[in-house]
């Protein structure tokens, strides 16, 4: 173990430990992991980029399939469920945003886009005060979950093209527009990143009860 760890840490490996510990798994089911492994990279292109040894890499493979097969035996009837409940945070959208300090300053913007004196584009380039505002105020793709609450509410019922008046958002008030919606889709991909959250979450869960 190593001695630098912080106590959620080893609390983590511990519980994780103690989970994988119940799990075991056949030849077939190695050999099909395996296969899907090669099948991204060849055998000897994992121990180069990873710089491991094919002993450590034993070790990594061993840990991650219990680790597979526990989410699975834990979590295969209600991954689909829960992709529902987080479908509207891991949609991801393009949009296009202004930032501005003034009030009056974005009305006034704005509705130079609107009479289409200028184009978003112009606009954002020229006016845009946030350190942090992107070429052209274009944004993504980007997940809704990692935008502010109110922007991904906004969007979540938009529609491509839709231009939203100045919103107040935390110090700035933002024009934003929709270029694009990007429904995520419920892959293998998808399903193992899941997969990994709802462990996490069970872990966090157990350290609580067990270490108040």
């Amino acid at each position: 173990m190593r001695l630098d760890r912080t106590l959620p840490e080893v609390l983590h490996h511990l519980i994780l430990d103690q989970a994988l510990a119940t799990v075991d798994y056949s030849k077939a089911e190695r050999d099909r992991f395996c296969h899907q492994l090669y099948q991204e990279k060849p055998y000897q292109t994992w121990l180069q980029q990873q710089g491991v040894t094919p002993e450590q890499f034993e070790i990594w493979l061993d840990r991650e399939l219990r680790i597979r097969k526990f989410q699975r035996l834990r979590w295969s009837k209600t991954v689909n469920s829960y992709f529902l409940q987080r479908k509207y945070q891991l949609d991801q959208v393009i949009c296009s945003l202004i930032y501005l300090r003034e009030q009056d300053i974005a009305q006034e913007l704005y509705f130079r886009i609107v009479e289409g004196e200028q184009s978003f584009t112009e606009v954002a380039n020229l006016y845009s005060e946030a350190a942090q505002a992107p070429t052209d105020g274009i944004v993504g793709p980007i997940e809704l979950g990692q935008l502010p609450e109110r922007l991904a509410r906004m969007f979540y019922g938009g529609r491509p093209g839709q231009l939203w008046p100045p919103t107040r958002i935390g110090e700035w008030m933002i024009i934003a527009r929709l270029e694009a919606i990007l429904p995520v889709r419920l892959d293998e991909t998808m399903r193992q990143n899941l997969f990994n959250e709802l462990l996490e979450n069970w872990i966090a869960i157990q350290i609580k009860q067990r270490f108040p």
